[in-house]
Parts: structure tokens; C-alpha cells; sequence
């Protein structure tokens, strides 16, 4: 007997074609309740799993979720991919995970790998070099679904998750300003990410709104990193 049990092994141990292990294990209902216990008795017996690449052949589905980070050590990746994980697991899926590292070559080559193992869907939040999207578009033949979440290309025909950093940036600008706060400085991202230019757009309508004076002196860039992010407090 093989480590690995397999349909063609029940229905020799039970005397019934192949056919009618499958549909047996399936529960199809031609096939008589006598027989059909026989069977998934002996598939549970044998701890039978069903082989995932002739679930993929037949049903054109391979039940797993891609799912491109740029980094996973940032705390809202990681919980990202925790509850995306929690959900997917809940509907009878798993993902297949892969980071970026903020380089637009690593995430073309994370996504055609993801690709070749016949993913169902992608989740992708972009790297910050990411300014051009052919690969992503490119999915479309292949019929694979693709959901921007939190870095989102600039285009409308897409699936998007994301928050309004432009309104939220004005908002924490209007609720500082009502704490007397009338200097406020700001520490932004890459110009290259949308969500930068987004939360700047904001930075300035919240200022101007309040009648203070914009002074780019008090703008400060950083390309995300821990590390860069405190020079820049430093330089603020």
C-alpha cells in the first residue's frame, strides 16, 4: 500500500470503478447509499485527501489567494495578512504570501510566480517604486481578480481598500489647530506613492483652510524606513 492513498487504491480494496469512488466521495447522488458509505468508510480509514491539482482540473480552481506586501515587518502588513488569512481560511481558502520589499522588479517576479502556481485571486498593496502597471493589468488574461488594498494605483478601473488620507490629513489639521497648535509640521512619504500626494493635497487645503501660511520648511520627506523617518523628525 502507497504512504499516499489514493481513489484508484479504494476502488481496488472495494471492487467498483474509479468513476464510482469519485462520485461517492462527492456524494452524487446516482450512486446507492450502501455503496457510498462503503466508500467514504474506507477513504476516512485510510485518511484519503483529495489530490488539490485534479480538484484544480476539474473544478478550475485552485483555492488560494495571492497576497504581495511590500513589507511585512511594517505593523499594519502584518496584521493585514493576519486577517486576510483569518477571512480566507473561513471561506475554504488559503494565500500564498510574498513580499515586495518596496522594489517594482521583486513584486513582477513575486506575481508571475504567484501566477504559475495557478492563484485565484491577488491582494496587492504596491511597492513605492510602483508607477507603472502593465503586469498587473496583464492578469486580466488569465481571469485572476485583482483588489488593490492601502497602496492603490491612481486609476478608476480597479478594485480598491483604502482610506481618504487627503480627507483625513485635513481633518488631524483642523483638530490641531483647535488645540491652539498653529505650527504644524509634516512628515510625508515618497512622492512616487499615490497615498503621499494624497495626504500633502491635504496637509495644504487644511492649512490654507485655517489661514496659516504654508512654508514648505516645515515638509519633510521620507522614504518610509524607521531610519528615515526619524531623520526626518530630527530635521523637522
Amino acid at each position: 500500500m502507497s504512504d499516499i492513498p489514493t481513489i484508484k487504491e479504494i476502488a481496488k480494496r472495494l471492487n467498483v470503478s474509479v468513476s464510482t469512488v469519485s462520485r461517492a466521495l462527492n456524494d452524487h447522488p446516482r450512486i446507492g447509499l450502501k455503496t457510498k458509505q462503503a466508500i467514504q468508510g474506507l477513504a476516512k480509514e485510510l485518511n484519503y485527501e483529495p489530490n488539490p491539482k485534479a480538484i484544480f482540473f476539474k473544478q478550475k480552481k485552485s483555492f488560494v489567494i495571492g497576497v504581495i506586501l511590500p513589507l511585512i515587518s511594517e505593523d499594519f502588513f502584518s496584521k493585514s495578512i493576519s486577517g486576510i488569512e483569518d477571512v480566507a481560511m473561513e471561506h475554504g481558502y488559503t494565500i500564498l504570501f510574498g513580499q515586495s520589499h518596496d522594489s517594482i522588479a521583486k513584486e513582477q517576479t513575486v506575481m508571475e510566480a504567484m501566477v504559475k502556481q495557478r492563484i485565484d485571486g491577488l491582494l496587492i498593496s504596491l511597492s513605492k517604486e510602483t508607477n507603472k502597471y502593465n503586469h498587473l493589468v496583464a492578469l486580466e488574461k488569465y481571469n485572476i481578480p485583482v483588489v488593490y488594498f492601502d497602496r492603490v494605483p491612481p486609476f478608476e478601473r480597479a478594485s480598491k481598500v483604502f482610506c481618504s488620507v487627503y480627507k483625513g490629513t485635513e481633518q488631524m489639521i483642523e483638530w490641531l489647530f483647535r488645540q491652539g497648535r498653529k505650527r504644524i509640521a509634516f512628515i510625508n512619504g515618497p512622492d512616487e506613492i499615490a497615498a503621499s500626494r494624497e495626504r500633502l493635497k491635504g496637509y495644504m487645503e487644511g492649512i490654507s483652510k485655517k489661514k496659516l501660511k504654508i512654508d514648505m520648511q516645515m515638509v519633510e520627506k521620507t522614504d518610509l524606513s524607521e531610519e528615515g523617518t526619524q531623520l526626518a523628525m530630527d530635521n523637522s
